[in-house]
């Protein structure tokens, strides 16, 4: 193990309405993945059911303990002595009527070391088509959280999230070099500022940005911008996904990480 390189897939998925149709999609994904010899693989937001539908939502999603994705997760970790970043599951909560949205950091012999839910829910009125109210729907989460690894440490957030810089300067300030953004971001909001908010993200923390996203159309004609990307502590993008579904690989030279933060050491000034 390479503790100055790391080795990353990014699996940008085009996800479907049940988790069972998405646990036999992302297996081939991993599956394939594997060739690029990763060693830690990065999924997007609603990574066991993405949909339009509130009441299809509450049919179709699990628990915790009965999510077949994340089974598949830990189970393909193990298996493979691979980490995972499942970017989140929409979950039943049995002390709550409403869903969580929450992410999960798997180790490389399947153990989950550190899960986190969203604390950001999205509630907005993008245009007169697209209006979306999250807090109907999801427990907002009330905890920061950071996931330990032979890398250094990631910083776990969600989507919407990216918006609110301060978490992100809290995360860093607990010691990260990496956050993590898993995404199922709109198409107009995508145009507009994914790139500018996640780039915002590195050059402000000197971090590491890693964003997977879903991408293209969904149940309940749901739709999601894709461009997956991975942005560098300068503010420099190492990788672009497109529109489509797809894997992109790299790696990364966590050495940069230092260098950026001698020259440029603003997360020490505040």
């Amino acid at each position: 193990m390479n503790k100055k390189k790391l080795k990353v897939c990014l699996v940008q998925i085009e996800g479907r309405e049940t988790p069972e149709l998405n646990s036999k999609l992302l297996k081939k994904y991993l599956t394939t993945s594997l060739k690029f010899i990763p060693d830690i693989i990065f999924t997007p937001e609603c990574l066991n059911v993405i949909t339009s539908k509130k009441a299809h939502l509450k049919k179709v999603a699990t628990t915790q303990n009965n999510c077949p994705v994340l089974h598949e997760c830990i189970n393909f970790a193990k298996k493979h002595n691979k980490f995972i970043s499942v970017g989140s599951l929409l979950l039943k909560n049995n002390n709550s009527k409403k869903l969580v949205n929450r992410s999960f950091f798997i180790n490389n012999e399947g153990k989950i070391i550190s899960h986190y839910d969203k604390i950001h829910l999205f509630d907005v009125k993008i245009n007169k088509k697209e209006i979306h109210q999250e807090s109907k729907t999801f427990k907002k989460g009330n905890k920061i959280v950071v996931a330990n690894s032979p890398w250094g440490k990631f910083g776990l957030t969600i989507c919407y999230d990216i918006r609110f810089p301060i978490l992100y300067r809290k995360l860093v300030k607990l010691g990260c070099k990496f956050f993590i953004v898993p995404a199922a971001f709109t198409i107009p909001t995508g145009k507009a500022h994914w790139q500018i908010l996640l780039r915002s993200r590195a050059i402000e923390n000197t971090c590491y940005v890693i964003a997977t996203a879903q991408c293209g159309n969904h149940h309940g004609s749901r739709q999601t911008y894709g461009h997956s990307l991975i942005v560098d502590p300068w503010g420099n993008n190492v990788l672009e996904g497109s529109t489509k579904p797809g894997i992109f690989s790299t790696t990364l030279d966590l050495e940069l990480i230092h260098s950026v933060r001698t020259r440029m050491p603003s997360i020490y000034q505040d």
